[in-house]
């Protein structure tokens, strides 16, 4: 038994921000880690083959827009960073185009949800997809806006809260949340600045530390654990801060002594979102070739589609899956990222299940990229390098993506922030209260959030 002050299960955002802030404060503090790594759901893989050595994000990628508190640590960190830069190109109904040649609707619809929802009285909330029928939105004019519901927040549109979507919508426009940017060494780089800063502060930082069961009552709390060599641990403090991923706490892992039923039922009240998501690094930019060029008429007639393809940043394919691709624009690395979230990502992981074969998703995105550029299977099959996948919702540290909320939950993210007794504080992308759920920002600001909640009970 080893007393502290605070213990932090889990060392991804919001834990390695909650034991900061608490160690700066003076706390004695234990940060407890399931995995053999730290970061969570940011996971870089920095070392590849093929001659050059650009990370490989396997989670989150993408800084979204200028959130205050995420820059400012990126700044203390001085890590180098750039904005995604390049051209977008559709591919629907088996033809190549851009943006505007049709109109894509996506982006006008969500905006004028957001408007719509605002002369709505606030209990008369429903789900996207009953939004889009009580607007008149049906058919092939809906797709547009579900993909993109779907994709981005990986989330089922029979399910997901309109009055949320448009409450994020507004927090994003409000950061310039259309912007994106990436961290030049890889976004592990931020939770190993946190972990060396959190030690620095003479906070103690376990991995691979499994926790299995969590004994409490008011202002104290016991944990068992396994340690690194598999044996059993068990450590004491004062209260606890919760960081675990919402599936984890849904699949009521690590077990309570008593449990806190009100605690686990508004964690279920949410949902977790799945995404599949694959990075593919082929030995040069196959969608730049000539033989693209050449494949594919529309480009020939349209230099100015050809200039697009050339600096591709997204390439949409809607009616195939995966459905979204990008590349590290404007860092010429080869590397393409398929993404497929929500009902199509959880179709494709049973349809990857159903074939027991580990090259199944490989040759499904040759498939799917082969008929998009124009291009024989064996071309891309042998420009193809490496291919790199994690398995989020069959991970028990994550069981999942990330949050999204429900019609009827608008209030389940606060109710999870509140604290149980000055014991029991939960942090984590999903309990954040400023409608930012599912990004890294969110997990760092709730990792504060309830490290000052500790500070401030008495």
């Amino acid at each position: 038994m080893s007393e502290l002050d605070v213990i932090v299960i889990g060392a991804g955002a919001a834990g390695l921000a909650a034991g900061l802030e608490l160690a700066r404060a003076g706390r004695r503090v234990m940060i407890l880690e399931a995995r053999d790594r730290i970061g969570g759901r940011i996971f870089t893989l920095q070392e590849s083959r093929g001659g050059s050595a650009a990370p490989i994000e396997l989670g989150a990628e993408f800084i979204h827009g200028r959130p205050p508190s995420l820059w400012a640590l990126i700044e203390q960190a001085q890590l180098p960073t750039y904005e995604l830069q390049g051209s977008q190109v559709w591919c629907a109904g088996g033809t190549l185009r851009g943006p505007t040649d049709p109109p894509d609707r996506a982006y006008e619809m969500l905006e004028d949800m957001t408007e719509w929802i605002a002369h709505r009285a606030p209990d008369r909330d429903l789900t996207f997809a009953d939004y889009l029928i009580a607007r008149g939105i049906t058919g092939e004019s809906a797709q547009p806006a579900m993909n993109y519901v779907e994709g981005f927040n990986a989330a089922d549109v029979r399910r997901i809260s309109v009055t949320a979507l448009a409450r994020q919508q507004r927090a994003e426009d409000a950061i310039q949340g259309d912007r994106l940017f990436r961290i030049h060494g890889g976004y592990a780089s931020l939770p190993e600045y946190l972990a060396d800063e959190f030690v620095r502060a003479e906070g103690q930082l376990r991995i691979a530390h499994p926790v299995r069961r969590i004994t409490w009552q008011r202002g104290a709390v016991s944990v068992e654990c396994s340690d690194q060599s598999g044996r059993p641990a068990e450590y004491a403090a004062r209260c606890l801060v919760l960081t675990v991923p919402l599936g984890v706490l849904q699949a009521g892992t690590p077990a309570f002594d008593p449990r806190p039923d009100a605690l686990i039922e508004q964690a279920r009240r949410l949902e977790m979102g799945h995404v599949v998501r694959v990075v593919l690094k082929f030995s040069h930019a196959i969608w730049q070739d000539d033989a693209v060029l050449a494949a594919r008429p529309e480009l020939a007639a349209r230099p100015d589609l050809a200039a697009r393809l050339r600096s591709l940043s997204f390439l949409f394919t809607p009616t195939e899956t995966p459905a979204t691709w990008w590349t590290p624009m404007p860092d010429p690395t080869p590397l393409l990222t398929g993404w497929a979230g929500g009902p199509r990502a959880e179709r494709l992981y049973d349809e990857l299940a159903a074939m027991s074969d580990s090259q199944a998703l490989r040759r499904r995105c040759i498939t799917t990229l082969a008929h998009v550029l124009g291009l024989p299977d064996e071309r891309l099959d042998t420009s193809l390098i490496e291919c790199h996948m994690h398995d989020w919702r069959r991970d028990p540290y994550a069981r999942g993506a990330y949050s999204y909320v429900p019609v009827g939950a608008l209030d389940a993210a606060a109710q999870l922030a509140t604290p149980v007794e000055d014991t029991l504080f939960v942090a984590g992308e999903h309990t954040h209260t400023a409608d930012q759920w599912g990004t890294v920002h969110a997990a760092l600001e709730s990792g504060v959030r309830a490290a000052r909640q500790v500070l401030a009970a008495p």
